[in-house]
């Protein structure tokens, strides 16, 4: 039997709720990134002609139905600022590994900007991610805080403070996890 090459597709498409989700082998990696990213704000490129804006790479749900799996902010601002736009699209084969891997990858990626709270997303990616797949995209033998810190670029003992800091300032604030107070709810 012959091999058949498969290939990838480019389209164009105006890409809004409806017809895009999260691939759920990302959906894990995407809730982590949602809670530890920055509120950057990154240049506008709704005036952009088409063909100029960069590439989103998505699986094919079904004829009109997309799923998203990496490239997390330039999603956000695609749903938030460029809903009526065409976007440049490349529909890739859908290969689970991969799409685990560049999923996890924007999550470890957030580790490199300057305010990051350190101690909470390494306790996310921890509890959240494949020990294997994240020592792999690190390029470490084991997930440990000493290694995170390395990949990260941070020294253990700025990992230690903010750390500290962090526990102390919920200590001084005092107020419960729960907010429903606030609203008259009790219990």
């Amino acid at each position: 039997m012959k091999n058949k090459t498969l290939r990838s597709t480019q389209k164009l498409l105006v890409l809004s709720s409806e017809n895009l989700t999260i691939h759920p082998d990302a959906r894990t990696a995407f809730m982590v990134w949602q809670q530890h990213r920055l509120p950057l704000r990154r240049p506008q490129l709704a005036g952009l002609d088409d063909y100029y804006r960069p590439a989103l790479r998505l699986c094919m749900l079904d004829r009109d139905s997309y799923q998203f799996f990496n490239n997390f902010a330039r999603i956000d601002e695609v749903m938030r600022f460029e809903d009526s736009w065409r976007q440049p699209c490349l529909i890739a084969l859908e290969s689970r590994h991969d799409i685990k891997r560049l999923a996890w990858c924007e999550v470890l990626s957030l580790s490199r900007f300057a305010g990051v709270n350190h101690p909470a997303l390494f306790q996310a990616i921890y509890q959240n991610a494949s020990k294997q797949l994240i020592c792999e995209l690190m390029g470490v033998p084991r997930l440990t805080v000493s290694n995170y810190c390395h990949f990260a670029g941070i020294s253990q003992s700025s990992y230690e403070y903010q750390q500290c800091k962090v526990a102390c300032d919920e200590t001084l604030l005092g107020l419960p996890k729960n907010m429903n107070w606030m609203n008259g709810r009790h219990g």
